[in-house]
């Protein structure tokens, strides 16, 4: 394995491991590792909801060490928007592959959400993921909060006062891509608010979980970070679902599978599919699954290309039917914008064309460039049509170049994307985070109080 491949699994070694297993050896420290541990999981979306993200801590909690206990709190489904029924209990309970989960209140649009809609469907689950926190915190070492949204940092500083461990799991850069989208803008007073909660949580914190090296990067770019681990656990890739199948033989077909939203580059793909000719001796279709804002938007832009009778844009499918689609392809598209805070992105995607062997040709933004050079398992291009229909002539002409690349991809996915390696790092995590936590309780209460009451202050 290259370094750039095994620095994908962590951002940095966890010295801190380590270093206290020696300093244990020597009796000059408490011991870092603990028996077991309980954590508090609090996440905007969670299965079965299907966005990005969704499902990123039901399989980690399902793969972490049989000595950390969870639960999980998250409002009830609402996305996509107008596949779940409204549900209007204030809470309730269940399990999601054994997992535990508490399901909040919140408002749930039926139809496509406005801002309005989207910020009171996080709002009231964070004020009330907060009161859970102050009511039951106590019975666990350590609260995690996923972000995005920012929302959830609520609760957060609600755990880090009261004196729980808090460990922030960073997946998406919301709130800078907020601003880049034109959804906000910096001088509002809800953008300060947001950044300077994300301020006080992530200096705060007793460790930052991120998706990549380049996402670990810019966090430590606009914070002080030298007192918070920082440990990168990107997406994995479920590999009974997502496992490798060879390619179809029959007519050549281009797939793009995931949210039809803003920070997809779809314009330039498009125009580079009208743009393949006769060169590459295929005859293929484009075929998307997908929902989201764009969908009008990308209709027109097809018809006015004149490609409606290659390109087919369908609505979302069953999340389990998408691994066929994608292995039965012969290529798969992972259109990013790159002149957005887009850089840290590896979308699930993106390995999940890996999973099941089907090559890419994905936007070059530099986590993608990163395992592009690394695995050889596809091609990382600009936005450019041009450069789009040379990519695209190049893997449909070459059968055997594809197959190369499935099987870079299938490799690269089992070195560094499998879940049950995830959740031990995630297990290792949560174990410190607890050992360290656990003998100050008493003392962290009060301090942290006063810390978080006057920092707020300070900086509003």
């Amino acid at each position: 394995m290259s370094t750039a491949t095994a620095q994908s699994r962590r951002v940095q070694p966890n010295d801190e491991l380590s270093d206290a297993k020696t300093e244990t050896e020597t009796g000059t420290e408490t011991e870092t590792e603990t028996e077991s541990t309980s954590v508090l999981v609090i996440s905007q979306l969670f299965p079965p909801e299907s966005m990005a993200g969704a499902h990123r801590w039901e399989m980690l909690l399902r793969n972490v060490p049989d000595s950390v206990e969870s639960r999980v709190v998250c409002p009830q489904p609402s996305v996509p928007v107008g596949e779940f029924d409204r549900r209007y209990s204030l809470w309730s309970n269940e399990r999601v592959d054994d997992v535990p989960v508490t399901r909040l209140f919140t408002y749930q649009p039926t139809a496509d959400r406005s801002n309005l809609e989207r910020i009171l469907n996080h709002v009231i689950f964070a004020v009330l993921a907060t009161v859970y926190v102050l009511v039951h915190g106590r019975k666990y070492d350590s609260v995690v909060v996923q972000v995005g949204p920012h929302t959830t940092l609520v609760p957060g500083l609600a755990a880090m006062a009261t004196g729980r461990g808090l460990v922030v799991d960073v997946y998406d850069l919301w709130l800078d891509n907020a601003v880049d989208f034109g959804f906000t803008d910096e001088r509002s007073l809800a953008y300060r608010l947001l950044r300077q909660m994300e301020r006080i949580a992530v200096e705060g914190c007793d460790h930052l979980v991120v998706l990549t090296p380049t996402m670990a990067d810019q966090y430590r770019s606009k914070y002080d970070l030298d007192e918070t681990p920082v440990t990168a656990v990107p997406f994995g890739v479920d590999d009974e679902r997502f496992a490798p199948s060879p390619s179809a033989d029959g007519a050549d077909r281009i797939i793009y599978t995931g949210k039809l939203g803003e920070g997809q580059a779809f314009e330039p793909y498009l125009r580079g599919f009208e743009r393949l000719d006769t060169d590459c001796d295929c005859d293929c279709e484009l075929v998307i699954y997908g929902f989201g804002e764009r969908r009008d938007e990308l209709e027109t832009l097809v018809s006015r290309l004149g490609i409606e009778d290659r390109v087919r844009i369908n609505g979302p499918v069953p999340r389990e039917e998408i691994p066929g689609l994608v292995a039965s392809s012969s290529v798969s598209l992972v259109p990013l914008k790159t002149e957005h805070t887009l850089d840290y992105a590896r979308p699930t995607k993106f390995l999940e064309t890996m999973a099941v062997g089907t090559p890419y040709v994905a936007s070059a933004v530099a986590e993608i460039d990163a395992v592009t050079r690394d695995a050889g398992a596809g091609l990382a291009v600009a936005n450019d049509p041009d450069a789009i229909a040379t990519a695209l002539r190049e893997l449909l002409s070459d059968p055997e170049r594809r197959r190369t690349m499935g099987e870079r991809g299938v490799a690269f996915i089992d070195d560094n994307h499998r879940w049950d390696d995830l959740g031990s790092d995630i297990g290792d995590v949560l174990l410190t985070v607890a050992a360290r936590t656990r003998p100050s309780l008493s003392t962290r209460v009060g301090t942290r109080v006063r810390e978080t009451a006057a920092t707020l202050l300070s900086r509003l």
